[in-house]
């Protein structure tokens, strides 16, 4: 059975399905270069968002193809065929190690790495809160993994305007991101907002950043480091109790 079948979940005593997690490796132009723990699902979306997020590719343009292959249970392995260019260039910051459902930086190459170089955005106006807390509202509705397995899943969201493009699930809060962004750069449609239930560290605001995201919105308070990289990079970063009362911090 593929591990892509939602009946490949182990059942728990009561009969409730876990939130799966494999092995996800990404590829580039074959060369392997990342590996997660990630839930299987939108696989496509997490290794274009997170091309866009690390700033391996500026656009959609840039991925010539993208292709899928299952390996049993040992994994899903998910290549991009992009320039030589961009592909050497990414080598020379490759994550060496696996990255676990709960972190983002396991396994750079260097600790100057982990605070790459971004390229700061236009100033661009923040939306009202009101809209927001819709969106974080909007999203609840819309996440369907975690209605199927009672929890465990964090989620994101990219909208355009008040309207929410797509919603991605994952056992991983950085997975989740890269999912979103992954989803609104293949739409093809601007992406002005990216919402998140998860707590807000450095690379979440370094994802969005290099996504050319005007606004981050996350469920619980942000590190100093976030809300610092967020000021010196125009990045609009508000922070919620459970989308319903906010603070702007950037």
């Amino acid at each position: 059975m593929s591990i892509l079948d939602p009946e490949w979940q182990t059942p728990i005593a009561e009969g409730r399905k876990l939130p799966p997690e494999v092995p996800i490796a990404v590829t580039l132009n074959g060369e392997g270069f990342a590996v997660f723990m990630a839930t299987p699902r939108d696989l496509e979306d997490f290794a274009v968002g997170f091309a866009i997020s690390e700033s391996i590719v500026s656009s959609i343009n840039d991925v010539h193809s993208i292709n899928l292959n299952e390996h049993g249970e040992e994994g899903i392995s998910v290549n991009l065929d992009i320039d030589d260019e961009l592909f050497f260039t990414a080598l020379k910051r490759k994550r060496l190690l696996t990255g676990t459902s709960g972190c983002g930086l396991c396994g750079l190459d260097s600790i100057r790495a982990a605070l790459r170089a971004l390229t700061p955005l236009a100033q661009q106006p923040a939306p009202k809160t009101a809209s927001i807390g819709a969106m974080f509202e909007a999203m609840q509705s819309k996440q369907k993994l975690n209605g199927i397995y009672g929890g465990g899943l964090h989620a994101a969201a990219v909208c355009c305007g008040d309207n929410i493009l797509a919603v991605r699930e994952d056992i991983g809060r950085h997975n989740a991101m890269d999912k979103a962004l992954g989803a609104g750069v293949r739409s093809g449609e601007p992406v002005d907002l990216v919402i998140t239930t998860s707590r807000c560290s450095s690379d979440l605001v370094q994802k969005a950043v290099s996504a050319r995201v005007g606004t981050l919105a996350v469920m619980a308070t942000p590190s100093d480091l976030a809300v610092k990289l967020a000021q010196e990079n125009c990045l609009n970063l508000f922070s919620c109790n459970r989308g319903y009362s906010f603070t702007r911090y950037s």
